[in-house]
Formats: C-alpha cells, sequence, structure tokens
C-alpha cells in the first residue's frame, strides 16, 4: 500500500492536525453538565446509588442503615414516616469506536472521500467521549487486518487512537485485491474485548453486511449499547440520469448507460434494500441509525449527532 500525497488532506485522507482539531467540534457536542465531579474516575452517566450522590432523584421509606443526613424531612413531616433521599451518582462507561477503512470505504463524488468521514466522525466522538470522562477505545479495520485499543481514560491512549485513524486513512488499499477481512470476523473478534456495558459506535458504509455479521451485531447489542453511523456518497442512491458514465478504480473499467430504465430501477432497488436491511438490523439491536453523507457541511453532521446520539 501507498501513502497518500498532501494534495488530498481532509479530502482523501485524513491529518492527526485535522483529528486533533475534532477537540473543538467536540465541545458543541457536550450538554452542560448538571452535576459536579467529585473524582477523577466519574463520568457523566447516571447510575441510581444511595447516598450521598450528584442529584436527588426520589424519595423512600427510611431503612435501617441508612444515613441520618439523608432524611427528606419535608417528606418525614407530611406522611408522618420517616423517608430517606435516593441520589443519582455519575459514573464513568467505556466507549468503543469501531471504524471501518476497508477498500469500498476511498470512495466519494461529492465532499469527502466516506473514510475521511469517518475517522473525522470517530475522532469527534472520541474527544466527546473523553471531555465527558469516559474510556475511550477503538477498533480500526482496513481491507488486511484489524487494530483494536481497549477503553482507557488516558489522554494518551486517545491520542495513540487518533494517530492509528490518521495513519491508516493515508495508506492507499489496493483495489485489485478484495478484502480479507469481513464484517462478520470484525465483529466477532470485537466481542471478545469488548467491556459489558459498553457504548459502541460504528462507522462504515456497511459493504458485505450479510446473515452472519447480523448475528455478531445481535450478540454485541445483547451486553451493548449500539450506535449505527451509516456514511454514503449520493451516487450510490441515484445514479445520473439519462447519459453514459465511464467508471473505474485505477485498475478496471466500466461503461455503464444509465438512459435503460431497468439500469436505474435495478441500481435504486439494491441501494434500497440495503437501507431496509440496516434499519431492520438497527431496531433489533435497538441501535440508534445515524444517516451521513459524504456531501453533509459540518453543520449538519452536527445536528445529526446532536439529535441522535446525545
Amino acid at each position: 500500500m501507498n501513502k497518500a500525497s498532501d494534495n488530498g488532506v481532509g479530502l482523501v485522507y485524513s491529518s492527526l492536525e485535522g483529528l486533533l482539531f475534532q477537540q473543538q467540534s467536540a465541545r458543541l457536542l457536550q450538554k452542560r453538565s448538571r452535576y459536579r465531579k467529585t473524582a477523577i474516575q466519574t463520568g457523566n452517566h447516571q447510575v441510581r446509588h444511595l447516598g450521598r450522590g450528584m442529584e436527588f432523584a426520589e424519595s423512600r421509606p427510611y431503612s435501617p442503615g441508612d444515613d441520618i443526613r439523608s432524611i427528606d424531612w419535608k417528606v418525614t413531616a407530611r406522611t408522618g414516616e420517616p423517608h430517606t433521599k435516593l441520589f443519582e451518582e455519575e459514573r464513568e462507561r467505556p466507549v468503543l469506536l469501531w471504524c471501518d477503512l476497508r477498500s469500498n470505504m476511498f470512495f466519494a463524488t461529492r465532499g469527502q472521500f466516506k473514510s475521511v468521514v469517518a475517522t473525522e466522525l470517530a475522532s469527534l466522538l472520541a474527544w466527546k467521549s473523553w471531555l465527558d470522562g469516559d474510556r475511550v477505545g477503538g477498533a480500526i479495520i482496513s481491507s488486511d487486518q484489524q487494530h483494536e485499543m481497549r477503553p482507557a481514560r488516558s489522554k494518551s491512549k486517545l491520542l495513540q487512537l487518533l494517530q492509528s485513524l490518521a495513519s491508516t486513512s493515508q495508506q492507499i488499499p489496493d483495489f485489485s485485491q478484495a478484502s480479507t477481512v469481513s464484517l462478520s470476523d470484525s465483529w466477532k473478534r470485537l466481542r471478545r474485548v469488548l467491556p459489558t456495558g459498553s457504548q459502541v459506535i460504528l462507522f462504515s458504509d456497511f459493504r458485505g453486511l450479510d446473515d452472519s455479521a447480523e448475528r455478531q451485531l445481535r450478540r454485541i447489542a445483547r451486553h451493548s449499547t449500539v450506535t449505527i453511523i451509516h456514511i454514503t456518497d449520493p451516487f450510490e442512491h441515484q445514479l445520473p440520469q439519462k447519459t453514459q458514465l465511464k467508471l473505474s478504480d485505477g485498475l478496471r473499467f466500466l461503461r455503464l448507460n444509465t438512459t435503460k430504465k431497468d439500469v436505474n430501477d435495478d441500481y435504486s432497488q439494491r441501494d434500497l434494500n440495503q437501507s431496509k436491511r440496516l434499519k431492520q438490523l438497527s431496531m433489533q439491536c435497538h441501535a440508534r441509525l445515524i444517516e451521513i453523507s459524504t456531501d453533509d457541511s459540518v453543520k449538519q453532521r452536527l445536528a445529526k449527532l446532536r439529535g441522535a446520539i446525545l
């Protein structure tokens, strides 16, 4: 594999500097915290907890052994029975970002390559998770290998993840060779290193999604919260009308006549089937599904993430 030239930075490949800059956008996704952090390892995800927590949740009848400082005197006076306050406390959670950088992701007709969109979004949510106090890890797949980093509450580990994303996006795939890493194999391997209770965020166009891969993702979803970020290019949804297209991957060439109705219909139906399959899978996994286009603006991406992932 060859390294990309400097001319395509931010369009056909990502740079470490660009991924570091995503920290600024990540702050725009953060909710203003209502909670106070009491330790380095606390996060912004609430867990029901009895005792001196961060925020009042509810009152319940007093039980022997409860801290008398937690007695709810107003409810006690109103009911005539002693009641104890329950609080919600912040806890960290593991967040794992799975990023697809196989050869099929090195494509776009508008905006940025799908691979660049994936790395920028993964970096954006990595920064947000780290700023929220979560442990952040990742899994990056290319056409011939997979690399994992276990979730950690460490800025140095986060920077290692960003460096891996940038360097992998700079390696131009060998389009003459089929990918040796399937979604099924990747997700099966992911299950073995994934801590229970993790938040798993997947960035891909999900080419090669089959029954075996779906089974693996459903198994992941049994013990983790899944978010699916589907990255596509407008060309993949609809062919240009009434024209002769010359297509090439640099090695092979194809002529496509879009003046033929059956060609357009078949192309659109394939895309519709893929979309339906992914939507059905997301429902089976109780997963959020976010659709991102290569020609979406930064504001559009942030709006989609803010509306679906927070």
